[in-house]
């Protein structure tokens, strides 16, 4: 399956979403994955592609 919405950068245009705001979500998104007992590598898979975009979403 193939997305076919809007890029990352146009979806959190104006949110003025901080480096502390992320800092948080990551936070919530790793007991998340812990909570869920996602094993380590999944974790480290999940952390790895979220942290890709951080540039995108970071404003």
């Amino acid at each position: 399956m193939y997305y076919r919405g809007r890029d990352m950068a146009l979806c959190h245009r104006g949110m003025r979403i901080s480096q502390s705001d992320w800092n948080v979500f990551l936070g919530h998104a790793a007991a998340t994955l812990a909570k869920f007992r996602v094993p380590e590598a999944e974790q480290r898979d999940v952390v790895a592609f979220v942290q890709s975009l951080q540039k995108e979403i970071v404003g």
